[in-house]
């Protein structure tokens, strides 16, 4: 993929950390961290990570409004240990974030599994949706060596979660300081909430649920990713000609922080040219 001249690819500039919180309607306290101005775009974050895997999208800020919560039961947000963990849940407390924050309409951006959250937005609150991002995303857990990746994530999620943390902060990045901030964070979640999120999203299909959704949409895969990028042909036929995919090459799944500049250039270019 050919990149043109932006400031943010050039420079790494850590920003200083802004993080308030909002109570909402469900009496859930929820950390999130905002940034710049313009378009606003929402990030939803995988099961158990939170907020800091988007540790390098906070370099947009130059170029539009950045809203990146902790899930309930995520990081630095709170947790009711009797409330349903649940792709619908999470996507009505989304709502709730959005509503608190005077938000009438976002971008979507959901990372892995945070992507069937936005997709469900997408399904059931379509007009609060300018236009979706789904990094590394998927509709339905269709296929078995998939299936057993997440019933891996339910199991080490309930019983070994420090394996668990150490393999995604691993996984995501070589930077020592960045993997220290990813398990950090990971520390903080909920037991509950993270394999109830896994299982969730496991019992999850919106392939068409989604198809009713006719806003711009921007997929991006790593182009490693074989078991993901089989999606790609499923989301051809959901979403016709309001879809554009890229690949990036030389990564798996975890582009958003091994190839940071180039998910932030796309990020870039999708936002753009809505606002345009």
């Amino acid at each position: 993929m050919g990149l043109i001249q932006v400031p943010f690819l050039n420079n790494l500039h850590i920003v200083g950390e802004k993080m308030p919180y909002i109570t909402l309607r469900n009496n859930e306290t929820i950390f999130y961290d905002e940034y710049g101005s313009g378009t606003p775009v929402l990030f939803i974050h995988p099961p158990g990570m939170g907020r800091k895997v988007f540790f390098y999208q906070k370099q947009l800020k130059k170029y539009m409004r950045l809203i990146i919560p902790d899930l309930s039961g995520h990081g630095d947000s709170s947790f009711i240990n009797t409330k349903e963990v649940s792709v619908k849940t999470y996507a009505e407390e989304i709502i709730m974030l959005m509503d608190e924050l005077s938000l009438k309409e976002v971008v979507l951006y959901g990372y892995s599994a945070g992507g069937m959250i936005a997709q469900y937005i997408c399904s059931h609150y379509k007009e609060r949706v300018k236009g979706l991002i789904l990094s590394g995303g998927y509709p339905a857990v269709l296929n078995p060596p998939f299936q057993l990746e997440h019933k891996l994530g339910i199991y080490f999620a309930a019983k070994h979660r420090m394996i668990l943390t150490n393999v995604l902060a691993i996984s995501h990045t070589r930077n020592k300081k960045l993997r220290k901030i990813l398990k950090t964070h990971m520390d903080k979640a909920h037991t509950k909430a993270w394999y109830s999120y896994y299982e969730s999203v496991l019992c999850t299909n919106l392939i068409k649920n989604v198809s009713s959704f006719r806003k711009p949409v921007l997929l991006i895969y790593g182009d490693k990713a074989d078991i993901l990028n089989k999606y790609v042909r499923i989301y051809k036929k959901i979403f016709k000609n309001n879809m554009r995919a890229v690949f990036i090459k030389g990564v798996g799944h975890q582009h958003v922080t091994k190839k940071w500049k180039q998910e932030n250039y796309c990020i870039y270019q999708f936002v753009n040219k809505i606002k345009g």
